[in-house]
């Protein structure tokens, strides 16, 4: 019988697989990792696939779109690669949000930028404009609840984002193999805010 995936498996194959891509750029790596997670999490025992299956995120829920994310420089070149194919009218619709975004951070603390439920630039009418380029973060966060979602966004005494925890194990662990990858390349491996990477791209 084969032994179940670990969660140190999962960072292990996708720091190989990125490892492997990073000879294609930067963004090639971002897609090895996040095909390992996405092979990984489809294939997800039972109990794990069964809750992923139920849950409550849908299209217009964007809840969760209102919080820090750290992304690699793999995944920002990703990003990159997503936003620039967009018509020019979407681009600058993305680039007024971050600079209003980073306005909204400037001087706080990633504490208090957490609690400030300040909106991702590439959030466009609750829709993520580049889903399927978003980060491994992104990918991460899965929900047995959306009304908790909103009562976290709202700020609701205790709430929390009732997150999925087999697919932020799986997630969680392939960006962290993704960062070696970077690291083992001599290049940085670690993640810098979303909103400040867009900001690079457009500067």
């Amino acid at each position: 019988m084969t032994a179940p995936l670990t969660f140190g498996d999962v960072q292990e194959q996708a720091r190989a697989a990125a490892a492997e891509a990073l000879s294609k750029g930067l963004a090639a790596a971002a897609r090895a990792a996040i095909d390992v997670a996405e092979r990984i999490a489809a294939a997800a025992p039972e109990a794990e696939s069964a809750a992923i299956r139920d849950a409550a995120c849908a299209a217009g829920c964007g809840w969760c779109c209102h919080q820090v994310v750290g992304v690699t420089a793999a995944e920002e070149e990703l990003l990159l690669e997503a936003v620039n194919r967009l018509p020019a009218d979407a681009r600058a619709r993305i680039r007024a949000r971050q600079r209003a975004a980073e306005r909204a951070a400037c001087g706080r603390d990633m504490q208090e930028w957490q609690a400030a439920r300040i909106a991702c630039p590439l959030l466009d009418d609750s829709l993520c404009a580049v889903h399927s380029h978003r980060p491994l973060p992104c990918r991460a966060v899965l929900s047995a609840d959306a009304g908790a979602c909103r009562s976290w966004y709202e700020g609701a005494d205790g709430a929390r984002i009732p997150l999925v925890a087999f697919q932020r194990g799986v997630y969680a662990h392939a960006q962290a193999g993704l960062a070696h990858a970077l690291a083992a390349a001599g290049m940085p491996p670690a993640p810098m805010a979303l909103t400040e990477a867009l900001a690079l791209a457009f500067d």
